[in-house]
């Protein structure tokens, strides 16, 4: 581990003692508890008394940690990512995750469709054309789609101030997972790593990872009709929450057609119709980047998940958002995508 990796450790260390401290010390501080709005968190079931102690702790461990080498350092790691990515973890991290693909989904529709259109691409003309018919009909039905956007600037505001408090979770567990896998770096892979083994197991998790949002976009999507799956939804829906169901459903669903990039043609190179950078490889970091923090945000969100489900007597959320599986899915085939594509690595095309 290199000095800018125990700089980094120590500096967060102290800061999460500090926090540790101040939870402990002055109740209200505390985010978390009983009266945390997200309960999809283990953190959800205990006080600041308890909360506040063991991050005071989690954040002098991981001073020592820091400036420890060997086994008591990667010990030390291992215990802050457990911390960090399952006892303080929640849900609200793919909240987050689900909010941003609704508002830059759409974005990113009309951005294809129009670099299309600007090469003469039959399907992008046809596409917007349907896409800004559809626009007109919501909007002379009384569903016009900024309403959505409102919607979901609400939601967002609303939950900023706790939602930061994932955001933070989640930095400080990324920043021990890099320093994790840097003391257990080592330059020999095993033979499940060659790439025509890569190539099997990769397609089968990586179309299993693409399946899993898949519920989720059927059940925001019932939203269009009359018969909502929701127990907390009443009534007739407004405009604006119906609209609200669609943008995330889309979203889970351009997440899924994302995952397929990871071993289709286009994941590797990007497409013709794009401009300036078509025919180019695909920088191997963007997709495993991205992925990898998909798929790590899912196993974040896993424990408040289960613990909710079991609390609540309801396994089907486990079907439902099933991030349990998800995670590991993905990471598989993030991890197959930078096997087959790591620079000294023999080319292995994907169809």
């Amino acid at each position: 581990m290199t000095r800018r990796d125990r700089i980094a450790g120590a500096v967060l260390s102290l800061a999460v003692a500090a926090v540790g401290a101040l939870w402990w010390a002055v109740p209200e501080s505390y985010p978390f508890g009983a009266r945390d709005r997200v309960t999809v968190s283990l953190s959800h079931l205990f006080e600041h008394d308890v909360g506040g102690a063991m991050t005071l702790l989690a954040g002098l461990a991981g001073l020592a940690t820091a400036f420890a080498s060997g086994r008591a350092l990667r010990a030390g790691a291992i215990a802050q990512v457990v911390f960090f990515g399952v006892v303080m973890s929640d849900a609200g991290i793919m909240s987050l995750f689900g909010y941003g693909l609704a508002v830059l989904g759409p974005v990113a529709l009309v951005g294809v469709l129009v670099m299309g259109c600007a090469r003469r691409r039959p399907w992008a003309w046809a596409g917007l054309a349907v896409l800004a018919g559809g626009v007109a009909a919501s909007t002379a039905a009384g569903f016009p789609p900024w309403l959505a956007a409102v919607r979901i600037a609400e939601s967002m505001y609303d939950y900023a101030g706790r939602v930061s408090w994932t955001l933070a979770d989640c930095v400080a567990c990324l920043v021990w997972v890099l320093i994790t896998a840097k003391a257990y770096r080592s330059g020999t892979l095993p033979a499940w790593t060659r790439p025509a083994t890569v190539l099997r197991w990769g397609r089968a998790a990586t179309i299993g990872a693409a399946l899993c949002p898949l519920p989720y976009a059927l059940y925001r999507l019932t939203w269009l009709t009359p018969w909502p799956t929701d127990s907390e939804l009443t009534g007739p829906l407004d405009p604006g929450l119906r609209l609200h169901g669609l943008a995330i459903a889309f979203g889970a669903l351009g997440g899924a057609v994302l995952t397929l990039g990871l071993i289709s043609r286009w994941g590797e190179v990007f497409p013709r119709w794009m401009p300036v950078v078509h025919g180019r490889p695909v920088p191997v970091r963007l997709p495993v980047i991205a992925g990898g923090v998909v798929a790590g945000a899912c196993c974040v969100a896993s424990p408040g998940l289960v613990a909710d489900a079991v609390e609540r007597d309801q396994l089907f959320l486990l079907l439902l958002w099933p991030y349990p599986l998800w995670g590991v899915l993905l990471g598989a085939g993030v991890l197959a995508y930078w096997l087959r594509r790591r620079p000294y690595a023999p080319s292995v095309a994907a169809s």
